[in-house]
C-alpha cells in the first residue's frame, strides 16, 4: 500500500469520475486505474463498480468503509514525512550555584548558545545541595557547585577552582596583602561560601560577632559596598562581576587567605544517552575557556591541600 495508491483512491472517491482523477493527479487515466486495481488486490475486496463505456466510478460498501480509513491513513503519511523536516534540537539543563551562572561561566554559555544553535540551554540557579539532588534524579543533566556532596548516582568531578580576595570601595582604606585582624566584621557583607570558608571566618572573626548583613548569593554582594568601610571576600569571577556594574569597587589580596573556591561539575552516573554527545560538547568548551581565562585555574590534585 503506497500514498500514491490511496491518494488516487480518494481523489477518485471525490471526483467519482476516473478521467477527472487522471486530470487532477496529472496521471493518465491507465495509471489512476492501475493504482485502484493494486489497492483493491492488496486489500482483497474491490472499492469500486466500473460499468463499461460510463466514465463515471462508483463506490462499493466497502470502497465507501474505507474512505475515513484511507484519509486517516494518508494524514499519518504526511505526518511522517513532517517528522524528516524537524531539526533535531537537543535540550541541556544545567543546574548551578549562583556565582557559576552569573559570573564564571556567562562567556562560556554565551559562545556556545552561538556555536550551537541545535542545542538549547536551560540554565536554572541552586544551592549546592539542591543540585546534587536534581542531578541524581535526572531533572539535571550537569550541575556545578562549590560543594562535593556523597549521592549515590552522582559523579563529582573538581574542574576548576578560584582565589579569593577582599572586594571593597575604592574609597575605602583597605590595601593589598591586608590582615584579618584589619577588617571589621561588623562591617563585613557575608556570604558562605562552603563550610571550610565558614571554618576559615571563624578562625579569624569571632562567631559571636554579627556580619553587617548575610547574603546567600555572590550577585548580592555588590549592592552593599557603596559604602567605604564595607567589605566582603569572593573569587575573582565575582569581583570581575561587580566591577563591571560598579566602576567604583575595586579588590585586594588578603595576607591570610581562604582556600581557593573550587567549582565541581556533577552528573548522573546513568545520563540520558540521547544527550551524551551535547553533555561531551559542554566538557571540552569548558576544558578551553578554562585554560583560556588567566581568572580561574584548572583543577589539578594539590590544589585539594591549598
Amino acid at each position: 500500500m503506497t500514498y500514491e495508491q490511496i491518494e488516487t483512491f480518494l481523489i477518485v472517491a471525490t471526483y467519482k469520475n476516473i478521467t477527472a482523477a487522471s486530470k487532477y493527479l496529472f496521471v493518465s487515466q491507465s495509471t489512476v486505474s492501475s493504482r485502484l486495481q493494486q489497492l483493491e488486490d492488496e486489500l482483497g475486496t474491490p472499492l469500486l463498480i466500473r460499468h463499461k463505456g460510463q466514465r463515471n466510478a462508483e463506490l462499493t460498501n466497502y470502497g465507501l468503509a474505507f474512505i475515513p480509513i484511507a484519509s486517516q491513513w494518508a494524514s499519518l503519511w504526511k505526518d511522517t514525512q513532517h517528522l524528516k523536516s524537524i531539526p533535531d534540537i537537543k535540550s541541556l539543563n544545567i543546574a548551578s550555584v549562583d556565582a557559576v551562572n552569573n559570573y564564571t561561566l556567562v562567556p562560556m554559555f554565551q559562545k556556545h548558545l552561538e556555536d550551537h544553535p541545535m542545542v538549547k540551554l536551560s540554565i536554572m540557579t541552586y544551592h549546592s545541595n539542591e543540585i546534587y539532588s536534581l542531578v541524581q534524579n535526572r531533572t539535571a543533566d550537569i550541575g556545578f557547585a562549590f560543594s562535593s556532596i556523597s549521592y549515590p548516582d552522582v559523579i563529582t568531578i573538581p574542574v576548576y577552582r578560584e582565589l579569593m580576595y577582599l572586594i571593597c570601595n575604592k574609597k575605602s582604606n583597605y590595601g593589598d596583602n591586608i590582615s584579618c585582624k584589619d577588617l571589621p566584621v561588623e562591617k563585613e557583607i557575608f556570604l558562605r561560601w562552603g563550610s571550610d570558608y565558614q571554618q576559615w571566618h571563624d578562625r579569624h572573626w569571632s562567631p559571636s560577632v554579627y556580619p553587617l548583613i548575610s547574603v546567600n548569593t555572590g550577585s548580592m554582594l555588590q549592592r552593599y559596598l557603596d559604602y567605604p568601610d564595607n567589605w566582603a571576600i569572593a573569587p575573582m569571577s565575582v569581583i570581575q562581576g561587580a566591577m563591571h556594574s560598579n566602576p567604583e569597587l575595586t579588590f585586594h589580596s588578603l595576607m591570610e587567605p581562604p582556600a581557593p573556591r573550587i567549582c565541581y561539575e556533577i552528573k548522573n552516573r546513568f545520563p540520558n544517552v540521547a544527550l551524551l554527545e551535547p553533555i561531551e560538547l559542554l566538557e571540552k568548551e569548558l576544558q578551553e575557556f578554562i585554560e583560556k581565562d588567566e581568572s580561574i585555574c584548572s583543577f589539578e590534585s594539590w590544589m585539594l591541600n591549598s
